[in-house]
C-alpha cells in the first residue's frame, strides 16, 4: 500500500510539472495493476458524478478500460524499442498509470469548461487541440523519466503520441461507465434508447391532441417550445418556465406545446428533435387561422457557427442538427403566417437571414458571431431568457418594447461582469409591424 501511494504522489508531481525521478516510482507488475485499478474505479466515480438521477453500470466499459490498458503497455515498448532504453517499458507504464488521477481530473474540467464556454466549431477545434498537447507534453515527461532525450527525437515521439491519442480519441469505439436510467430499465434490460422512441409518435400525437382550435375573431397566440441540449437541466426549466409565463399571462393554455431533451422529461413529454418540430408545427397549422392567430417559437438551446446551427442532443441519440434552413423549411410547409421566433444561443443571430420575411418577428439572444451567456446548470435560465422573458415580458405585452428592455439589462450586466457583448439581435417584418402594432409588436 505504501509504495502504491506513493507512486501516486509521484505521478500527481509528473502531472503538476513538477520535478520527479525515477527512483521515486516503484516499478512492477503489481503496482501497474494495483494503478490500473486506481485508473478505472476513479474513472468509474467520475462518470457517476456526472449522472442526473439514477444509473446503470455498462459492461463494455470494462473492455474499454482493458484496451486502454493494452494500449498504454504497447506504447510503452514501442517507445523502450525506440529510445533503446529497456527500463522504459515497465518505467513508462507506471509512471503513465500513475498520473491517472490527475489526467481524469483534466478531461472533466475540459469538458466543462467546453460546455460552459459554448465554443464555435472552429475554438472547439482549437481547445481539442490544446487538451491533446497538454495530455503529450504529460506523457512525454513520463518518457523523459526514464530516458532524456535530444530535441530531434523528443519531437519524433511528440508527434508519435499525439498521432496515438488522436487516433485513440476519434477511430476507437468509446463506452461511457454509466447510463442513465429508470428502475423498470435496471430490471427488465429494456434499451433507455428503444423504448424512449418506441413510445414517441403515439406520445406526439397524445399531446398534440390536447391542442385546442382557434376560436374564431380572437387573434389566438400559439406557443411551441423547443429544449434542444439535454445534457444540462438549464434549457429544459427555461422552456417550460416560458410556457408557463405564455398559458398565464398571453393565454395560450390550451394552445402550447413543449418539445424537450432531457433524461428527466422523457416519460411524459416529446423529445425534441427536428421532426417533432415539424409534425408540431403542421398540426399549429391545421388549427389556426393564418390571417387572425400568431405563432410564438421559442428555441433554447446551444449553438454553433460555421455552419449555424441548433443543438439537437438527448443524452447520445443522432439526432438531425436544427440549422436555419431546416426551420425556414419546417415553417414553409405549414400554413402560418404570422409568426415571432425567439432563438436563445450562442450565434443565434446566424439564423436571422432565413427567417425574417414581412410577416415574421425573430429575436435573437446573440448576433451571429457571438456567445451569449447563462446556460449553466445551476440556472433556472439563461442570461437571455432571464433578462427577456423572466424580466421584461412581465411588465409588457409587446414583444418589441420586451427586447429593447432585456438587450439594454443584458449589455448592463456582461459590462459589469466584464464579458464580451452578445448583441442581441431583433428583424421585424413591415407587414407584421403594421397588422400587430398595439398587440403583439
Amino acid at each position: 500500500m505504501r509504495a502504491l501511494l506513493l507512486n501516486l504522489l509521484a505521478g500527481f508531481r509528473l502531472a503538476t510539472f513538477q520535478r520527479v525521478t525515477a527512483d521515486q516510482f516503484h516499478v512492477s507488475i503489481p503496482q501497474l495493476v494495483l494503478l490500473s485499478g486506481v485508473e478505472f474505479g476513479l474513472g468509474m466515480g467520475a462518470a457517476y458524478l456526472g449522472l442526473d438521477g439514477d444509473g446503470y453500470f455498462n459492461t463494455g466499459f470494462i473492455l474499454t478500460a482493458l484496451a486502454s490498458v493494452t494500449l498504454t503497455l504497447g506504447m510503452a515498448a514501442l517507445l523502450a524499442f525506440w529510445t533503446h532504453t529497456p527500463a522504459l517499458l515497465p518505467g513508462y507504464a507506471v509512471a503513465a498509470t500513475a498520473m491517472s488521477p490527475m489526467l481524469i481530473a483534466y478531461t472533466y474540467a475540459s469538458r466543462s469548461a467546453w460546455q460552459t464556454l459554448e465554443l464555435s466549431q472552429g475554438s472547439a477545434w482549437a481547445w481539442m487541440l490544446g487538451w491533446l498537447l497538454l495530455i503529450m507534453l504529460l506523457l512525454m515527461r513520463a518518457v523523459g523519466v526514464w530516458a532524456p532525450l535530444k530535441r530531434a527525437k523528443w519531437i519524433a515521439i511528440s508527434g508519435f503520441l499525439v498521432a496515438i491519442l488522436a487516433a485513440e480519441l476519434w477511430l476507437l469505439p468509446r463506452e461511457e461507465a454509466w447510463y442513465p436510467a429508470s428502475p423498470e430499465t435496471q430490471t427488465l434490460g429494456i434499451g433507455r434508447h428503444e423504448a424512449l422512441l418506441y413510445q414517441q409518435a403515439g406520445l406526439l400525437e397524445q399531446t398534440l391532441n390536447t391542442l385546442q382550435p382557434q376560436r374564431p375573431k380572437t387573434p389566438d397566440l400559439y406557443f411551441v417550445g423547443f429544449a434542444g441540449y439535454g445534457w444540462q437541466d438549464v434549457f429544459m426549466k427555461e422552456v417550460n418556465t416560458v410556457r408557463a409565463l405564455f398559458d398565464n399571462r398571453f393565454d395560450t393554455r390550451g394552445r402550447s406545446v413543449v418539445l424537450i431533451n432531457n433524461t428527466k422529461a422523457t416519460s411524459g413529454v416529446p423529445i425534441a428533435s427536428t421532426t417533432a418540430l415539424q409534425i408540431t408545427l403542421n398540426r399549429v397549422g391545421e388549427l389556426l387561422d393564418p390571417e387572425e392567430d400568431v405563432l410564438f417559437l421559442f428555441v433554447t438551446s446551444h449553438g454553433a457557427t460555421d455552419p449555424a446551427y441548433i443543438s439537437v442532443n438527448n443524452n447520445g441519440l443522432d439526432l438531425t442538427q436544427l440549422t436555419p434552413e431546416r426551420l425556414k423549411t419546417a415553417l414553409a410547409a405549414t400554413p402560418i403566417k404570422w409568426k415571432v421566433i425567439v432563438v436563445s444561443a450562442c450565434y443565434s443571430g446566424g439564423f436571422i437571414p432565413a427567417l425574417r420575411d414581412d410577416n415574421t418577428l425573430v429575436i435573437t439572444a446573440s448576433s451571429a458571431d457571438r456567445n451569449s451567456f447563462g446556460c449553466d446548470d445551476s440556472n433556472s435560465m439563461t442570461d437571455f431568457g432571464r433578462a427577456y422573458f423572466e424580466e421584461a415580458l412581465n411588465k409588457t405585452r409587446s414583444f418589441t418594447a420586451a427586447f429593447e428592455m432585456a438587450k439594454r439589462r443584458i449589455a448592463e450586466r456582461e459590462k459589469a461582469e466584464g464579458l464580451t457583448p452578445s448583441q442581441p439581435q431583433m428583424a421585424m417584418g413591415n407587414q407584421f409591424a403594421a397588422h400587430w402594432r398595439g398587440r403583439f409588436d
